[in-house]
């Protein structure tokens, strides 16, 4: 059965509220589907299940992680990523840090959800995509999915995980459509390769998959066999998937919505460079949004965003590199 990206974050809330009486769904206007993903999950699960919440995030995941440690399964949604660093304290001295420092005598299981707004005029205060932050905090675990099955599959593992998990959905990807099989586990930690090639490793993040995946007619013209791999999991990050691809092409471009100081991007173009320097028949490429706040100007902002031009550039750059 086919479902937008956005049909299918419902479904995962709705199948886990349906099957576990112990979660329970926090967020801002949540009751009234203000963001198009829990319409009807108030009808069927009751308002002490699915709640309404003041606009005190510090407060809301505190309440969630304590809740967590007494015995629910707890989902915070925060809808705008910006909104996870009014929470910082309590996601990363809280959240992240009480099993190790009470030796696993408590389970966390927290999932806390936001979307990233980037590429909607939606200015620099809510329009970051802070993952890479995220990934620096041990203790949490850090997934963006960029499909329907993904967007679905990678929330219900979320949901049932007993460590706090931060789940980025992207909002660029919202209305796309495909057949979900609902009864599909996509386990956090492993990466999918979407195409195979030879040539070169595309590593894709969030919405880059699209991106990378449109360009991949344009690479076939110039006779460049292209692997394509979704990261889809953060922390814990597939490193292996990926190093056996560029082990095999030789060549690598790493695509990321983040700020390129200190993305995810920069962290796996590391981890490859230490570990596979000698297989690099290029060197790596980073495609990645420019260091600067976000413009409420579209023209402005589309000038910093990854895009599938700033991609090509960079594979055919990687493609004509010689020693």
């Amino acid at each position: 059965m086919k479902y937008t990206y956005g049909e299918a974050i419902r479904e995962a809330l709705d199948k886990e509220l349906e099957s576990d009486q112990s979660v329970v769904l926090f967020g801002e206007d949540i009751q009234h589907d203000l963001y198009g993903y829990t319409s009807n999950l108030l009808k069927k699960h009751g308002k002490e299940r699915v709640i309404n919440v003041p606009l005190s995030e510090a407060a809301v995941v505190g309440t969630a992680i304590g809740a967590a440690m007494c015995g629910l399964k707890t989902i915070v949604d925060l809808t705008v990523a910006n909104f996870l660093y009014v929470a910082m304290d309590q996601i990363v001295n809280m959240a992240a840090k009480t099993n190790y420092m009470n030796n696993g005598q408590f389970k966390l299981p927290l999932t806390i959800m936001c979307s990233t707004l980037y590429n909607t005029s939606s200015a620099a205060q809510h329009s970051d995509r802070p993952h890479p932050l995220f990934m620096n905090v041990p203790g949490l675990k850090v997934v963006a999915p960029t499909c329907p099955q993904d967007a679905y599959s990678l929330l219900r593992s979320s949901i049932v995980d007993e460590n706090p998990v931060i789940y980025f959905s992207d909002r660029t990807l919202f209305y796309t459509e495909a057949d979900i099989d609902l009864n599909c586990n996509v386990e956090i930690g492993q990466a999918s390769v979407l195409q195979e090639g030879s040539d070169i490793t595309i590593v894709t993040i969030s919405g880059c998959t699209k991106m990378a995946l449109d360009l991949v007619p344009e690479l076939v013209e110039k006779n460049i066999s292209a692997e394509i791999i979704d990261v889809r999991s953060l922390a814990p990050l597939d490193i292996n998937t990926i190093k056996k691809s560029v082990s095999k092409t030789g060549r690598v471009v790493i695509v990321d919505t983040a700020n390129k100081s200190c993305s995810a991007a920069s962290e796996i173009s590391s981890l490859l460079a230490e570990d596979l320097f000698a297989a690099l028949k290029a060197p790596i490429g980073i495609v990645a949004h420019d260091d600067v706040p976000v413009p409420f100007a579209k023209s402005l902002e589309l000038l910093i965003m990854p895009n599938k031009e700033k991609i090509f550039q960079k594979v055919i750059k990687a493609m004509q590199y010689s020693k």
